[in-house]
């Protein structure tokens, strides 16, 4: 299925950058959440609860790390829709792929994650769209 515009009267290169823009700054915060609930020792109790068996300290870490890894896919989306280049779109639609099979499996934790999947599912829509525009013609 491919779109032609992004929320009916958007084009696909402003939904694009739109939905880059939202990530990024959304995964950014939360890497950056990650980092400072690190740097000052202190876990709130529900994340202590959720990584009962692990150390949190250090899963934390990780999750920080990987929503830092998240966001410069973000902001390789955000310059490849500004450049109309297809090869930057290419990394955010693979890691967010991955992202949305995650999500898809702790659907049933939370409501939440139900509102993320159905978001991230249409932006992948809209990228994959965009994409699929800027590649129509290099394979004639």
């Amino acid at each position: 299925m491919r779109l032609m515009k992004c929320c009916c009267c958007i084009s696909l290169q402003f939904g694009t950058l739109m939905f880059g823009c939202l990530f990024g700054l959304v995964d950014f915060y939360l890497g950056s959440l990650g980092v400072y609930y690190v740097s000052i020792d202190e876990m709130p109790k529900k994340i202590t609860v959720f990584f009962d068996k692990m150390d949190a300290r250090l899963c934390v870490f990780w999750f920080a790390v990987i929503y830092y890894i998240i966001a410069f896919s973000d902001l390789l989306l955000i310059a490849g829709a500004m450049a109309k280049n297809p090869t930057c779109l290419g990394p955010w639609l693979i890691v967010n792929f991955i992202v949305l099979i995650c999500t898809i499996a702790t659907v049933l934790l939370s409501v939440l994650a139900v509102v993320r999947v159905g978001i991230l599912l249409y932006a992948i829509l809209v990228v994959n769209s965009f994409y699929d525009e800027l590649t129509a013609g290099l394979f004639i």
